[in-house]
């Protein structure tokens, strides 16, 4: 088995990116991190800050997000001298794997493998990088919470087997039981989760996890997005300084597909300046 670590390390030194040394340009970069997981590199604008975050996408998404709404969140972050880091889960997007193959355990690791990437970055500070998660890709980062100095998430999740269960119904969970695999019809995309997948949501109490954490903590949603209803219990969960956001007029997907941008742009700005105070 090859050495994560070792190929972090000369991935990071690969890109030569010497961030506080002098004023950069910003620029985007693709990256591919061990796994085959691919990720892209947003660099701040000007002199960085050594602040940087990773960006966790949600179920049947991609590292852009809908609407580009991580890539705008991405430029927004680089205009105030953050970097960010928004990958591919793999079995997403552009990254290696089957989605079929998911698991909550793999997830993490993916999420772990950019947080590594970003800390191994001349000009970035390890103890000062953050996480931005967007619905199921919010829960994930919940899951490991200590991993980042910050967290701030979209349209976060609550209970994630009764969540699931109720988003894919019984007629899935008992294919997947029966035949050890089961596809559906999103109507973005079809997708398909091996029994793995809900015996790893068994394992991991996201309310449990997540008690205690002591780095701020910030939660956004739309007032129509079941998600506010999780406010109360996650906020008193937490241990640190925490603020929850809910806003008017939006769902869950935060304004893409009912054609009202002024959502996105606000929850951007909203995160942007958050993240650049908390971290």
């Amino acid at each position: 088995m090859p050495n994560v670590n070792a190929i972090l390390k000369s991935t990071a030194a690969a890109l030569t990116l010497v961030l506080l040394s002098h004023p950069v340009s910003g620029a985007e970069q693709v990256l591919e991190l061990p796994g085959g997981i691919k990720g892209t590199l947003a660099l701040p604008d000007g002199e960085a800050t050594g602040q940087a975050v990773v960006m966790l996408h949600g179920f049947g998404s991609s590292r852009d997000e809908v609407g580009g709404l991580f890539a705008m969140q991405a430029a927004a972050l680089a205009a105030e001298g953050i970097a960010s880091l928004r990958i591919d889960f793999r079995g997403y997007g552009e990254s290696a794997g089957d989605m079929a193959d998911t698991t909550l355990e793999g997830l993490i690791a993916d999420a772990d493998a950019a947080r590594t990437a970003l800390a191994g970055l001349d000009g970035v500070d390890p103890d000062r990088i953050g996480v931005i998660g967007y619905s199921f890709g919010a829960a994930v980062a919940m899951l490991e919470p200590d991993a980042f100095a910050a967290v701030a998430v979209w349209g976060q999740m609550g209970d994630l087997q009764a969540e699931f269960e109720e988003f894919l119904g019984q007629d899935f969970y008992a294919k997947a039981a029966t035949d050890g695999i089961a596809s559906a019809d999103l109507g973005w995309r079809t997708i398909s989760l091996k029994q793995a997948f809900f015996d790893s949501l068994a394992k991991h109490d996201l309310a449990e996890r997540f008690a205690g954490y002591e780095g701020p903590f910030l939660t956004i949603a739309g007032e129509a997005d079941p998600a506010a209803a999780y406010f109360d219990q996650y906020l008193a969960l937490a241990a640190g300084p925490t603020e929850a956001v809910t806003i008017p007029g939006a769902d869950h997907m935060l304004g893409v597909f009912s054609e009202q941008p002024e959502i996105g742009a606000e929850v951007i700005e909203k995160t942007t300046a958050w993240l650049r105070d908390a971290l």
